[in-house]
């Protein structure tokens, strides 16, 4: 049906919708769900993937598609849809691909431990099985890891297996024969990572590129599909040699390849399927991660990972299989001050209560682990003016949130107000706004603490015993601060209140927080302690 086809790729996609009811064609209904989808018309799309179903019941495209599509909407459909797919096939990628599907939300700790179990038996399927390989793994299989970090249990030896999983199914050159110094006297050190634009990652990740001492390193970025943004531009300036690269692993892997790198710094391993695949293999003698996703990667190619010694607990190297890099001093390098842009707004005009008590959670929803439910529970029913202000993620997993908090804080959860997503200068005047910031267990903020402080609003935290919920702990302890810092559940509750409650206390946290922020932000510490750590390595392995 070539008028069909050209509909699609003209755009015309309700008269080629019209012809393909009249006359079925699967492979051009695929390319006309796929063409809506593009053009953000997911519930069309939806209906002519079951549509080509009802055609072709074993069609495998249009089962993969509506896994992919339901995934964030309902987890177990999404999975029902990939066993189907997996029964077809029963292909690696497809395996691994099912395996890899996690709830952004969990209904329960009950509800993590079996999605936990399930995971493991799947991955032993995958380790021990044979399976062809795959190729093209940021496509194939385009996921990765990335909630189990938020289970509020070491993700470590799960996301050890994952990567066992990985690597039985994906092979990849894991010798890097190259010496370290081959170049010359200075160190090739590149920095890999898909978010090197408006994105945490890149704000909290520049301060390496910047500040690693030039007399001793030669500075590479290698950024996967940059935006073009102003922190783009920022890295592409500090950089002495910048790299853009597209979404495709092997002409990645080729160029960093072709930088005859010393060391490979990837900076948020987990985060995206392109870096996270591409880390399986070995780029250059020594291979680093970081705190960008704050977890490990249990990946057997990765070396090193850094980190600092004020956010890390003594027995912390449990945590981790690369070996930890306990960085000394403050821990931010180079964070840059924010400020607002402009008079501080009235909550009227933010659209906020003047009459309430506001307890702002302002963290990604995924970050919420049902035991934070607690507290936000004692806080409605101890503080009858309170009101608990979050984000919306603008994803379905917003509505799985609020159904979970529903049954978890019953009645007081009533008055749980979510705001629209907003961009950075909005994002300050509701944090400037709010009476109470508080920290998630137990993966809590790190550059939206930064941000707080600059305007001294002050957080209350119960620092965990993982990275991910002791940011805001190594921020406090360079402020001198432990007013804030809870040791349980029941105390982080009462020092909410205090601060809620309590004007002239609130005043006083926030003064102590004005008089010593400036210790925060833009500071070359960090890429200097980094720079000499990993001179002390290079020069021991030379």
């Amino acid at each position: 049906m070539p008028d069909v086809r050209r509909l699609i790729d003209e755009g015309s996609l309700d008269e080629a919708a019209r012809q393909l009811e009249e006359a079925p064609d699967t492979r051009l209904m695929l390319r006309l769900a796929a063409a809506l989808q593009d053009r953000g018309r997911h519930d069309d799309a939806l209906g002519w993937y079951r549509r080509i179903l009802e055609v072709d019941p074993g069609n495998g495209d249009a089962l993969l598609c509506l896994a992919v599509l339901h995934e964030e909407v309902d987890i177990e459909q999404a999975r029902g849809f990939m066993d189907r797919y997996v029964a077809l096939r029963g292909d690696a990628a497809g395996r691994l691909r099912r395996a890899l599907m996690l709830p952004a939300i969990a209904q329960s700790v009950e509800h993590i431990e079996r999605v936990t179990k399930r995971l493991e038996a799947e991955l032993d399927e995958l380790s021990h099985g044979r399976f062809a390989p795959i190729r093209q793994p940021e496509f194939e299989v385009g996921a990765t890891p990335f909630f189990l970090a938020y289970y509020g249990r070491n993700p470590g030896p799960l996301l050890a297996r994952v990567a066992r999983a990985c690597r039985a199914v994906y092979p990849t050159e894991t010798q890097c024969e190259r010496k370290l110094f081959a170049s010359g006297k200075k160190l090739r050190i590149g920095f890999i990572s898909a978010h090197f634009s408006e994105h945490s990652v890149a704000k909290t990740m520049w301060g390496f590129v910047r500040d690693l001492p030039r007399e001793s390193f030669d500075v590479h970025v290698f950024a996967i599909a940059p935006a073009g943004d102003a922190w783009s531009e920022r890295l592409r300036r500090d950089a002495d040699h910048y790299t853009a690269l597209p979404v495709d692993l092997e002409r990645a892997r080729d160029a960093i390849g072709a930088a005859r790198l010393d060391i490979a710094f990837f900076t948020d391993i987990g985060m995206d399927p392109l870096t996270y695949f591409l880390a399986f293999w070995r780029l250059a003698p020594i291979q680093l991660n970081s705190w960008g996703h704050s977890v490990t990667s249990g990946i057997d190619t990765i070396d090193y990972y850094v980190s600092h010694d004020d956010v890390e607990l003594p027995e912390a190297q449990s945590h981790y299989s690369e070996k930890l890099i306990r960085l000394p001093g403050y821990f931010m390098p180079r964070y840059l001050r924010p400020a607002l842009a402009g008079a501080k707004k009235t909550r009227e005009a933010l659209g906020l209560p003047p009459g309430r008590r506001l307890y702002y959670c302002p963290q990604n929803l995924f970050k919420f682990h049902p035991d934070f439910d607690v507290a936000l529970k004692a806080i409605r029913e101890r503080d009858s003016e309170a009101e608990v202000v979050l984000v919306d993620s603008a994803r379905p997993w917003t509505g799985q949130l609020a159904q979970r908090l529903q049954r978890t804080l019953g009645a007081v959860g009533a008055r749980v107000r979510l705001l629209p997503r907003m961009g950075h200068a909005d994002f300050l005047q509701y944090l400037a706004a709010a009476d109470v910031l508080l920290d998630p267990f137990y993966f809590g903020g790190c550059n939206s603490s930064c941000d707080a402080f600059a305007l001294a609003a002050p957080i209350v935290t119960l620092p965990g015993f993982l990275l991910p919920g002791r940011f805001t702990l190594g921020l406090y302890n360079e402020l001198d601060i432990k007013d804030c810092l809870a040791r349980s559940t029941e105390e982080f509750v009462d020092i909410a209140l205090r601060l809620g409650q309590d004007r002239v206390y609130r005043e006083a946290i926030a003064q102590k927080i004005s008089q010593n922020s400036e210790r925060l932000f833009d500071r070359p510490d960090c890429g200097r302690a980094l720079g000499a750590e990993l001179l002390r390595i290079a020069e021991e392995k030379r």
